[in-house]
């Protein structure tokens, strides 16, 4: 698989500027689409046993909002509709979709995540805005509602977002900072007034606040008591589950977003913490995929989707870093063991997009991609992949 080597060889004239332009950024959607969305617009995680989740189907959509692909966002949200929402649009989807031991292809995992319900019903709104289109919106108003009952519940005098609509109810609840997409809630409350989705915004702040670790570095995940609110420990058992991992280096990528479009000083103070990243970079040339609470690394090994939300991030608060970040980004581009993963790609081209200004909060179309390729890309063998189901 190439598609990280087309991307790398297209953004290296970027490298003598500041930041790729959108333009550049833009150039990588259609070898995302060819290696990863199959014709039927099913997301396909190569490296997970060719699963399809929510949060692989809402990325698709989103970037295909900013990329001004209705064809390929009409395709994933059939998909999306036909197999995780049961046929349903106004059902929350199932998150996990696979083959079973069997052999048969089908949900796996019925239960909802609300980090991809939210982009999902985000990249409706956009998408009806862009292209005028009203069952869009109509789609993007269903799922704001469900998303609202299902997927947020109050703990002591504040309502939250949950992780998914199983976590209700219980006593204890656990909570994922990175699923708090608070430049969505911004446009959710514009479009959908009914309910309270600026408050949800100063919640996610406080709460921000009070879960982060002794290091500075939010958690991947938090957990508060449901009667009062408090942020309490992580249960017996859970405790790995507080480092700054996998899920937590997206909240890089939201701060920077609430910071650039919004102007928000509470996610630029947020973002300080994310800032002193840099400094580890320095000292190590690396930053560890995953920092324990007390800010030493569970392992040494960089992760490259990590580096790609820490772009935009490092942009607002480090910016005399953010540039070497991005040529080591590239460099690690090329390794072939990554060229599988999905969601490192995924993460690369948001942190990418925000940066250049492609990635915005409105309607506004993007740049037209030059016809021309560039002569390094253009060496580059198109890959050739099973879609992995019937």
């Amino acid at each position: 698989m190439r598609v990280f080597l087309v991307m790398a060889l297209t953004l290296l004239p970027a490298m003598a500027h500041a930041a790729p332009t959108p333009t550049m950024v833009l150039a990588d959607w259609k070898p995302y689409v060819s290696a990863f969305i199959q014709d039927d617009g099913r997301v396909i995680d190569r490296a997970g046993d060719d699963v399809s989740t929510s949060e692989g189907q809402s990325y698709a959509l989103i970037r295909a909002v900013w990329c001004d692909d209705r064809g390929t966002f009409d395709k994933v949200l059939l998909w999306t509709r036909d197999n995780l929402q049961g046929g349903d649009p106004r059902r929350l989807p199932a998150w996990k979709w696979g083959r079973r031991p069997d052999g048969t292809w089908s949900v796996l995992d019925p239960n909802s995540a609300s980090d991809a319900d939210q982009w999902m019903a985000w990249a409706l709104v956009l998408a009806g805005e862009r292209w005028k289109e009203g069952r869009y919106s109509d789609q993007a108003m269903a799922l704001l509602g469900l998303i609202w009952d299902g997927e947020t519940a109050l703990a002591g005098p504040r309502r939250v977002v949950l992780p998914d609509q199983w976590e209700r109810g219980k006593p204890v609840m656990k909570l994922n900072p990175s699923y708090w997409l608070t430049f969505a809630w911004r446009t959710f409350a514009r479009v959908d007034a009914s309910r309270d989705w600026t408050g949800l915004i100063d919640n996610a702040y406080l709460l921000l606040d009070a879960c982060r670790s002794p290091s500075g570095l939010p958690p991947d995940w938090c957990w508060v008591d449901k009667e009062s609110g408090r942020v309490v420990p992580a249960p017996r058992g859970e405790s790995a589950r507080s480092d700054f991992g996998f899920e937590a280096f997206r909240i890089g990528w939201t701060l920077a977003a609430d910071a650039r479009w919004h102007e928000d000083a509470r996610a630029r103070k947020q973002l300080e913490a994310f800032g002193v990243l840099a400094d580890r970079w320095r000292a190590e040339r690396t930053i560890p995929a995953v920092i324990l609470p007390d800010g030493s690394a569970r392992h040494n090994w960089g992760y490259l989707g990590m580096y790609g939300a820490l772009l935009p991030a490092w942009a607002e608060v480090r910016p005399a870093d953010v540039e070497e970040l991005f040529r080591a980004e590239i460099r690690a581009a090329q390794d072939p063991a990554v060229q599988r993963d999905y969601y490192a790609h995924n993460w690369v081209w948001f942190g990418l997009a925000l940066w250049s200004g492609l990635a915005r909060p409105d309607a506004q179309a993007p740049p037209q991609v030059p016809p021309q390729v560039p002569p390094e890309a253009a060496t580059v063998p198109s890959p050739t992949l099973s879609s992995g189901s019937p």
